[in-house]
């Protein structure tokens, strides 16, 4: 699974095929925990998110049943539980973000100018 956070939300099956993710609550979720990137996110810290500092009551039902959907959509393994709280269940690097900012990493440490530019380049696609 590829997750695209730069831009619009683009989230594709691993054939490649688009995933529709639909509604504003759940997309917001998804890229939430796309911007962790493999790292857990506890579910207070979601709750506060989502819903702006002001969860409604039953909020942790009502975060368990975003999370519910999202594996609905995009399946079962997307999003995993734990001690920490949610986390993607994909490699890091499937998110373009955090591809993006390892391609830049990686071109900064370049000393020839011209392979440092092909680098930032290939960040960039």
């Amino acid at each position: 699974m590829r997750i695209g956070i730069l831009g619009p939300l683009e989230v594709r099956d691993e054939a490649g095929r688009p995933v529709e993710v639909s509604g504003p609550r759940l997309r917001a979720l998804l890229v939430r925990l796309a911007l962790e990137a493999g790292r857990p996110v506890s579910a207070g810290r979601l709750l506060d998110d989502l819903w702006e500092g002001d969860p409604p009551a039953g909020g942790g039902n009502a975060l368990q049943a975003l999370v519910s959907r999202l594996r609905g959509v995009a399946g079962r393994d997307l999003v995993e539980h734990g001690p920490g709280g949610y986390r993607l269940g994909i490699d890091s690097g499937e998110v373009d973000a955090v591809a993006f900012e390892r391609g830049v990493v990686a071109a900064r440490g370049e000393r020839d100018p011209a392979r440092r530019a092909d680098g930032l380049r290939r960040a960039l696609g």
